[in-house]
């Protein structure tokens, strides 16, 4: 913990001592005007099925150049590269990485570190979905001044607003992608709303896997070679994590907190039952209180907002443009596309200088709850196992209760048993310490919970 102590006084006076010494990089030191003429230099982390993703729609845009690409299967990111229609270079220096300038040569290498300091890379991608990944990549983006779109909702869920506390001491961007749901929320919805005056009553998404909380990988082996996805991942999906994770990064964002632990998450046929559903009791809905955080199964994969306002001929407007007859107002986008749309929260950055979402709080948190019943000594193997599935609840409970985040819990040994379907508390596991653990502790401190 000292040593990241240390780190943030020094980035606060490098931050200081650079400010006027020369521009953030080439692209973000421009006054940039829509569309961009440059470029902009892009340094990818993980070729998963996003990142595949994103290499092809960056071979598309003229916006975009691919500079560098990190992956631990350095066989497979060669052979993705090449039937992108690029030629790969392998790496094992940040030097190497600027000194490629033939067009259509990538930069691919093992090491993720090298990226962030590679001085011809604009924005840095992390596609991963591993904490450890997205928390040492966030923080050296921010010592070397990179801009950052953390695609790894798992990091962004636990660390991050650390990691854009350290963004912002450095003058950069740390931005979510627009392509997820909790960026297509916060830009196509919640901002321009909140920005108008109107009172947002819930925010949330469509939940496009059936919920499953005990699943595992091996229960979902052959639905995951179908749809070529890791299994774990495909558990985080399914056991309902993954909505956990997106919905604690929304409300980070925006102070929205979930109703209820875990949220209602109602079976709905069409978007015009969450106007009746996303009402207060009293009012013949589900809702205990009002700005919320939520999530439906049976509309999906879109996102929606249900809002409304005290003025009359606000109402009355809304009602003449056939938005609904009666409140709350639901606005549905019935569509999001991570992977495809990523790179535009890159552009984002670049053009606008302003992240598409970013965390301004601790707000909620997802706690690791056990799938089976488990002894004292068994190890936890985290988000998308065997052993644990999160639950989204509100961080003054989390810490009333002691309970343990689900993005620590990997590695984690009980000291005790637990039954099935209990929470986990911090007292009740040994956690192994990482960059990680550090990393959640400084933000602890940085960001009490009140």
């Amino acid at each position: 913990m000292n040593s990241l102590l240390v780190y943030l006084f020094i980035l606060d006076l490098r931050f200081i001592i650079e400010k006027f010494k020369k521009p953030l990089n080439k692209v973000s030191s421009m006054i940039l005007k829509y569309p961009i003429k440059s470029p902009i230099s892009i340094g990818l982390v993980g070729l998963g099925k996003m990142g595949v993703a994103i290499v092809h729609q960056i071979k598309l845009s003229r916006y975009f150049e691919l500079k560098a690409v990190a992956e631990i299967r350095l066989n497979a990111a060669i052979e993705i590269l090449r039937n992108a229609g690029y030629e790969p270079k392998i790496v094992n220096d940040s030097d190497d990485i600027v000194k490629i300038e033939k067009p259509n040569s990538v930069a691919v290498t093992t090491n993720f570190e090298l990226l962030p300091y590679a001085e011809n890379i604009d924005v840095l991608i992390d596609s991963t979905g591993v904490i450890e990944v997205g928390a040492k990549l966030g923080y050296l983006a921010a010592i070397n001044r990179k801009n950052i779109v953390m695609m790894n909702a798992e990091a962004d869920a636990l660390l991050g607003p650390i990691l854009n506390h350290f963004a912002m001491l450095s003058g950069t961007i740390y931005t979510g992608d627009i392509g997820d749901e909790p960026g297509a929320i916060m830009h196509y919805l919640y901002k321009p709303f909140h920005r108008i005056g109107m009172n947002i009553i819930v925010a949330g998404k469509g939940k496009n896997n059936p919920l499953v909380r005990h699943a595992n990988p091996d229960t979902l082996k052959n639905d995951a070679v179908k749809k070529k996805l890791n299994p774990r991942v495909l558990t985080s999906f399914v056991d309902g994590t993954k909505t956990m994770i997106e919905m604690a990064i929304l409300s980070n964002a925006t102070g929205l907190l979930p109703d209820i632990r875990g949220m209602h998450g109602p079976i709905v046929s069409n978007v015009k039952e969450l106007v009746k559903i996303f009402k207060r009791k009293e009012d013949g809905g589900v809702l205990e209180k009002e700005g919320v955080v939520e999530y439906v199964i049976g509309i999906a994969p879109g996102v929606f907002i249900a809002v409304d306002t005290e003025d009359e001929e606000v109402s009355e407007n809304l009602k003449y443009l056939s938005v609904g007859e009666e409140k709350p107002y639901v606005f549905y986008r019935p569509y999001h596309l991570p992977g495809t749309e990523t790179i535009l929260s890159a552009y984002h950055v670049a053009a606008y200088k302003e992240p598409i979402i970013a965390p301004t709080g601790v707000y909620s948190e997802v706690i690791a709850y056990a799938k089976k019943e488990m002894s004292r000594g068994d190890m936890i193997d985290g988000i998308g196992g065997f052993t644990v599935y999160g639950l989204i609840e509100e961080s003054k409970k989390v810490k009333e209760e002691g309970l343990l985040p689900i993005g620590l819990s990997e590695g984690c040994k009980l000291k005790r048993g637990i039954e099935k379907d209990q929470p986990i508390a911090m007292d009740d596991v040994e956690i192994p310490d990482s960059f990680t653990y550090q990393l959640w502790g400084l933000q602890e401190k940085v960001f009490p919970v009140k």
